[in-house]
């Protein structure tokens, strides 16, 4: 019973990994191969234990049918001994000459029938304490029978879920550049846009009229205007579960940003992957 006690553990533990291998951890397939290594050698051991425990249960049985025979053989022979005994009262002579003789016979046979009355509760104790064994083998193996299918149920759900997450990190990878061209080809759509504004010509096709009081001013050379101040630099404190496509994505609405956000951060920054929880990022 401490054995199957031992192993009754097991499906409650390979559910709790099942349900734990639900979030798809990018993470998940190097450990699902452990985990499916483990559950592969526990199957393997309970169905060993389980053979095992079908012979002792056979050999019990047939330990049980014997031990019966002998109480059936003993029954009978307590059965005879009691008819003899009758036999010997009822037959016992009246005369003084005879009485020592038949005092011996009966003597002689209570004592065989008390022999064999030993050896009647002797095969009884024997059969009820087979009984009790081939029952609780019965009830041992019965459970050891549900535990193996729950076990191979449970490492066959575990190889569905670490075949269907060794997916997920390509699909992820397929998505994220995705993202990356449509950003991409959004930023030179809206290059072309505006260099075709600037080069098509004016509606009217005539050139536009100037006062004559203003004329000098307006041939002399247009100056540019002085370029606007470049906005001073934001800050962003990490927090858990950012990443830099996520921030990029915060502050610019495209997830494409993230590498000049990297850059204006290798002071504190070696990748993408070395962000840290609590760390001030300059967001340029």
């Amino acid at each position: 019973m401490k054995r199957a006690f031992r192993f009754g553990l097991l499906p409650v533990a390979l559910l709790a990994l099942a349900g734990h291998l639900s979030g798809a951890d990018p993470a998940a397939p190097a450990s699902n191969t452990d985990e499916l290594a483990s559950l592969k050698a526990d199957n393997k051991q309970l169905s060993d234990e389980l053979a095992s425990a079908w012979k002792e249960s056979e050999k019990l049985k047939a330990d049980l049918a014997a031990s019966q025979a002998a109480f059936s053989k003993s029954a009978d022979q307590s059965a005879d001994l009691q008819k003899q005994l009758d036999s010997a009262k009822a037959a016992r002579p009246e005369t003084q000459t005879g009485a020592g003789s038949d005092a011996s016979q009966l003597s002689d046979a209570q004592d065989k029938l008390a022999v064999a009355l030993r050896s009647f509760t002797v095969v009884q104790d024997e059969n009820a304490a087979l009984k009790a064994s081939v029952d609780k083998l019965t009830s041992d193996n019965a459970s050891l029978g549900q535990q193996l299918d729950i076990a191979r149920s449970s490492v066959a759900s575990l190889q569905v879920q670490a075949a269907a997450t060794s997916q997920i990190e390509p699909l992820r990878s397929e998505v994220r550049h995705a993202q990356d061209e449509i950003s991409r080809l959004a930023a030179e759509n809206s290059d072309l846009r505006a260099r075709l504004s600037l080069q098509s010509p004016s509606p009217s096709g005539k050139p536009v009229p100037m006062r004559p009081a203003r004329a000098p001013e307006v041939a002399a050379a247009p100056q540019a205007a002085p370029p606007p101040p470049a906005p001073a630099p934001k800050t962003y404190v990490v927090v858990e579960g950012d990443t830099l496509t996520k921030i990029s994505r915060k502050f610019y609405g495209t997830s494409a940003r993230w590498e000049d956000i990297l850059n204006a951060n290798r002071d504190i920054l070696k990748d993408e992957k070395s962000l840290a929880v609590g760390s001030s990022l300059k967001i340029p």
